[in-house]
């Protein structure tokens, strides 16, 4: 399992266009709901697509094709989160609300447990402080 995480890392920053071209109606789409098609974040996972468990393809494009902004707007903090992660594991995860795990693969989600761990156990010292 050690040897999927480098392969893992080298599919995200060497494979994946530095500049995807999205559609035009995705582009339209981005920019009503107040997404800056042109930022860093957008540009970086425009050409990110994840297998649904129904079959279904979740992109950007396709995303924006059906008009579902609070999906887009999660597919975008969570695969922001992704590659951050896999570059710094110290990333802090998105706040809940934005954040949704069917954006992930498999491999992904196993690589991002430790994050879920780390944030629960801050939660949980957190809490303990509030009792004091």
């Amino acid at each position: 399992m050690l040897i999927r995480w480098p392969v893992l890392l080298i599919v995200f920053l060497f494979i994946t266009p530095a500049s995807a071209e999205l559609s035009s109606n995705a582009v339209e789409f981005l920019e009503k709901i107040g997404v800056d098609p042109d930022s860093e974040n957008v540009k970086a996972i425009a050409e990110d697509k994840i297998q649904m468990r129904d079959g279904e393809i979740a992109s950007l494009d396709e995303l924006a094709r059906k008009k579902l902004k609070k999906a887009i707007m999660r597919f975008i903090a969570t695969r922001t989160f992704v590659h951050a992660y896999i570059r710094d594991t110290n990333t802090r995860l998105p706040p809940t609300d934005d954040y949704e795990a069917a954006f992930l693969t498999s491999e992904e989600k196993a690589f991002v447990q430790p994050a879920f761990r780390k944030a629960g156990d801050e939660l949980y010292l957190q809490s303990l402080k509030q009792k004091r």
